[in-house]
């Protein structure tokens, strides 16, 4: 009797199996679907197109209400116009490019038939939420999404004229949803050739705060300031932040053709950056941060039509005036020099010394007050340390001139193999910097006392002066 019990409980659980089987069974067949285009044939890939366009100058309407309400229409002169924003200027670019993917767009037909009530139950198709495209010649079509096919990125869609279902990978989807953002011009510098800007400006609340100017030679760039300071410019740190103005994009539209741009502060901007090429200028503005604090309010192309643009990408605008130039008051090359007379009256310190440079096609001899140094790598590189701790009096901080110069704390004298002769100076300005001079003009600026008295570790002038005579045993 246990047997028999046994057999009919298992006969059962086979039967409960198999009926859920079936019924997993007749849902997939009820919605028609084999696997998900990406894991499927080739030929299951491809698909079809969904749409019977031939080109895009065909289209003559689209709208979209999924993400944003977009409602584009051709005029008269056959240009788009946004009839939900017709204040922003489009981006033709950007229409054209959603408009190629609605021509292009391929799905794997699922189910071809009456469109009911059940299908559209079936495949939870949106009964709010559409695409719409109308061609010149009148054909109308409307494409409404559905759910997502589990396990996939993947969902299903219906063509409602052409009575088919689809099932259309995300890529597709997301490139035929034109959003706002697809409508706008969002690269805020547009040069033809960005390696011919040749000047750029910047102001700070109203101040101009940096001119810089180009000369133009093959493929390079020479840079000058000439405001503040009228100085060799920084080439690599200028290139730098000119890669990232050219690369910078709009986050959102805000306004167009705004009337008050007090109330996003660009009024009176906060940051006003200009970049000159040889057929013109092109100005971004700057306003307030908006709430979240992650992004500017900002204008651009000589219109009043309001963006934001997110803070991540502006990491030049705390950039000191010295970031855009060549702080060091002598940079020469040493295979220029001859000479060096070096004068410390420093506080305690007092020490004058030479530095000679010898220097012929395929060898050099260095000499220390004209005696020359031994053929010894340990020696010579610590004279060569002195040298770049000269090199290193530049200027860290900018200040108007003093009306009267404190005590002279050093003199370097360089004295060039062609013949020049230029003095770099530093006078005591308070008690931790000095202004420097050379040839007697004010450089702009000071250095810190410390590049004087510093040790040979943070390249010190007596520092690495004091590390040499150790090395060497000269004096």
């Amino acid at each position: 009797m246990k047997q028999y019990k046994t057999t009919i409980i298992s006969l059962i659980i086979i039967a409960v199996v198999a009926a859920g089987f079936f019924i997993v069974s007749a849902v997939l067949d009820r919605n028609q679907t084999n696997e998900d285009p990406a894991g499927a044939t080739a030929e299951e890939q491809s698909g079809e197109k969904i749409f019977n366009i031939e080109s895009v100058s065909e289209i003559g309407a689209y709208e979209c209400n999924i993400v944003d309400d977009i409602k584009l229409e051709r005029d008269a002169s056959d240009d788009w116009t946004c009839t939900t924003y017709p204040d922003l200027a489009l981006y033709e670019a950007g229409i054209v490019s959603g408009l190629n993917s609605i021509r292009q767009c391929m799905a794997v037909l699922v189910y071809e038939g009456e469109i009911t009530d059940e299908i559209i139950r079936n495949y939870e198709i949106s009964r709010t939420e559409y695409i719409k495209v109308r061609l010149k010649d009148g054909t109308e079509y409307t494409l409404r999404f559905g759910m997502q096919k589990p396990g996939t990125s993947s969902c299903f869609a219906v063509v409602e004229q052409t009575n088919k279902v689809y099932l259309m990978n995300s890529t597709y989807k997301d490139s035929i949803i034109i959003t706002k953002e697809n409508l706008l011009h969002t690269k805020i510098f547009n040069f033809n050739d960005e390696g011919k800007i040749k000047g750029i400006e910047i102001q700070k609340s109203g101040e101009q705060f940096v001119v810089l100017s180009a000369v133009l030679s093959n493929e390079n760039r020479t840079w000058t300031m000439e405001f503040p300071l009228n100085r060799e410019g920084d080439d690599s740190h200028i290139e730098d932040v000119l890669t990232a103005v050219t690369s910078l994009y709009t986050e959102d539209y805000i306004e167009g053709d705004c009337q008050d741009l007090s109330k996003y502060g660009l009024e009176n901007p906060y940051y006003v950056l200009r970049l000159t090429d040889n057929k013109g200028t092109q100005t971004l503005s700057l306003g307030n941060k908006v709430p979240a604090g992650n992004a500017y309010y900002c204008i651009f192309g000589g219109e009043n039509n309001v963006f934001t643009v997110g803070t991540s990408t502006l990491t030049f605008l705390d950039d000191t005036e010295l970031k855009y130039m060549n702080p060091s008051i002598f940079n020469r090359m040493y295979t220029e020099l001859e000479l060096i007379k070096i004068d410390v009256t420093c506080g305690e310190f007092n020490e004058s010394y030479t530095m000679g440079f010898d220097i012929w096609e395929d060898g050099e001899q260095l000499y220390f007050n004209d005696e020359p140094l031994p053929d010894d790598n340990t020696i010579i590189r610590a004279f060569r340390r002195m040298n770049t701790a000269l090199y290193s009096l530049d200027l860290v901080g900018l200040a108007p001139e003093p009306e009267t110069k404190g005590e002279r704390l050093i003199a370097v004298e360089y004295h060039t193999s062609s013949g020049e002769t230029i003095l770099v100076e530093g006078f005591r300005r308070d008690e931790t910097t000095m202004s420097l001079y050379e040839n007697g003009v004010y450089c702009g600026g000071y250095d810190h006392i410390r590049q004087i008295t510093g040790t040979n570790e943070a390249y010190g002038i007596l520092g690495t002066l004091e590390n040499f005579r150790t090395l060497s045993g000269m004096n």
